[in-house]
C-alpha cells in the first residue's frame, strides 16, 4: 500500500520535508511503470478491504495506490498517469479545502469516481486522530463522511488518518462514525483491529523502481 501527496514539480520555496512528499509527475510515472514491470497489480480500495474482511480473491502481487489531502494535482497530474496505466487508486481529501484554489472541487471528486477511483475521508482539517477529544470526533470523522456522501451521492466508509497517526482510543470513534476501514502510516497493523489500521508507506521521490519494489517486498 502506497501513499502519495502532491504530484507536481518542486518549487524553490519547498522545504526539505515537502520535497520528501512531493512527487514530480515523471517520478510517479516511473514508479508506476516499475510496479507494472515488477508484476504488481493495483487494486481498488474496496477490493482490498473485501479481501481483508471476507477473504475474497485478489490478483497476484496486489498493491493499493492512495493519494492524501486533496491537492488539485490529484486530478491535473495524477489522474492522467493513472489512466495511462489503467490503474485504480483511492483519494482521501480533507473536506476543509474542497472547492478552494489549488484543491479538489466537488466536481473533480465526482470526476475521479467516474474514472474508477475511490473517494474516502481524511478528516475535516488534518488534525491528528491520536490527540482528539470531545466534540472533535464528530467534527473530524462524522462531518467529513457526511460532506463527501452529499457530494458523491452515496455513503463514504473509508478513512485515511491525518499524518498517518492513530491510537487505540481513536478506533471505537472511527467505527462508530461508520468507517469500514482506515489507513495509517505509523505502525504495524493491529491484529485485533486489522481493518482500522491498514498500513501504508510513502515512497519518496528519490526512490527509483528497484528501490520501490524492494520496499514493497520487505515492508509488507
Amino acid at each position: 500500500m502506497l501513499c502519495f501527496h502532491q504530484i507536481r514539480e518542486f518549487r524553490p520555496d519547498d522545504s526539505a520535508y515537502a520535497r520528501t512528499i512531493i512527487t514530480p509527475p515523471a517520478v510517479l510515472t516511473a514508479q508506476l511503470q516499475a510496479l507494472r514491470d515488477g508484476g504488481y497489480t493495483p487494486v481498488t480500495a474496496p477490493a482490498l478491504v473485501d479481501h481483508l474482511q471476507f477473504g475474497t480473491a485478489l490478483p497476484d502481487r496486489p498493491v493499493l495506490l492512495t493519494f492524501d489531502d486533496g491537492s488539485v494535482t490529484h486530478v491535473t497530474a495524477a489522474l492522467p498517469v493513472l489512466r495511462q496505466f489503467g490503474f485504480p487508486a483511492a483519494f482521501f481529501p480533507m473536506t476543509v479545502v474542497l472547492d478552494k484554489p489549488d484543491w479538489l472541487s466537488s466536481d473533480q471528486l465526482r470526476e475521479l469516481e467516474a474514472a474508477g477511483m475511490t473517494i474516502g475521508a481524511h478528516s475535516w482539517d488534518h488534525q491528528r486522530m491520536d490527540q482528539l477529544t470531545g466534540d472533535q470526533w464528530t467534527e473530524q470523522l462524522d462531518a467529513p463522511a457526511a460532506t463527501l456522501a452529499g457530494i458523491l451521492g452515496h455513503p463514504v466508509d473509508l478513512l485515511a488518518y491525518p499524518h498517518g497517526m492513530w491510537s487505540q482510543e481513536a478506533l471505537p470513534h472511527v467505527a462508530a462514525a461508520g468507517y469500514r476501514a482506515a489507513f495509517q502510516l505509523s505502525e504495524p497493523t493491529d491484529p485485533a483491529q486489522p481493518l482500522l489500521t491498514i498500513r501504508r508507506i510513502m515512497p519518496p521521490p528519490t526512490w527509483d523502481g528497484p528501490t520501490l519494489l524492494g520496499h514493497l517486498d520487505s515492508d509488507f
